[in-house]
């Protein structure tokens, strides 16, 4: 059966001379992965340009039941991203957005927003001037509630811990990554009553929300292990 779909290319691993194996994300299918024949001539329907990590694009797929493996037969950037390609800044903030979304998309069925959301994330990254610098934050903590550990912002004098295994706050101190110390936890309560995006957020701050983050992402996602794009990302943001 031949399906269009609109999706966000995660991996590309070449599989000899013209083949490509991908793992994409798509609006419609969730997470497949998919053969390509990928070329530069003026005939070629994919192009190397179309398969680079979060590219965006639309495809024509060959999907077969009782196949792990789709064809993908066209496929056509319908968002170019030239502005994060020569910022190191939103190059470094692109890296850490797609490794994140690798360990973290399992999903076999389709969810249209959650792919509007981050498609919407990838677009700002790109158009933005200078309000992008806390996108990671922000991207990080929105996509909880689309992985179903969403934490809640019961922040009181009587509960002044968070809890990272329950995602909420408590009135017993854990020690970290179980649970936040006193300050953090007051941190981080104050972030989740943001807009991560219109807001001003100090450098220490923003590491420390960050190690906050990728705490809370690990204690509730057991496989999210080491984020390679994690130091690059905070020397470039740091800056």
């Amino acid at each position: 059966m031949r399906v269009s779909d609109k999706a966000l290319v995660l991996q590309a691993v070449k599989h000899g001379d013209k083949k490509f194996i991908l793992k994409l994300y798509t609006r419609h299918h969730g997470v497949i992965s998919v053969s390509a024949t990928v070329g530069n001539s003026a005939l070629s329907k994919i192009k190397t340009s179309s398969i680079l990590p979060l590219s965006l694009i639309d495809t024509q797929l060959i999907v077969r039941q009782n196949k792990d493996i789709y064809q993908l037969t066209e496929a056509a950037c319908y968002c170019v991203h030239t502005e994060i390609s020569t910022s190191l800044s939103k190059l470094s903030i692109a890296q850490f957005l797609n490794e994140v979304l690798i360990k973290t998309l399992k999903e076999q069925s389709g969810n249209r927003h959650l792919f509007e959301f981050i498609e919407t994330c990838l677009k700002f990254l790109n158009d933005s001037e200078n309000s992008f610098v806390n996108l990671h934050l922000y991207f990080l903590s929105e996509l909880t509630k689309y992985l179903g550990f969403e934490p809640q912002n019961n922040f009181s004098t009587q509960m002044p811990y968070f809890d990272c295994r329950e995602g909420k706050f408590s009135s017993a101190s854990l020690a970290f990554p179980l649970g936040l110390s006193k300050e953090e936890s007051f941190l981080f309560s104050e972030f989740l009553k943001i807009h991560a995006l219109k807001t001003n957020i100090s450098h220490t701050q923003r590491q420390t929300l960050l190690n906050i983050l990728l705490a809370y992402y690990r204690v509730h996602l057991p496989n999210f292990n080491e984020v390679k794009s994690l130091e690059v990302l905070k020397e470039v943001i740091g800056k």
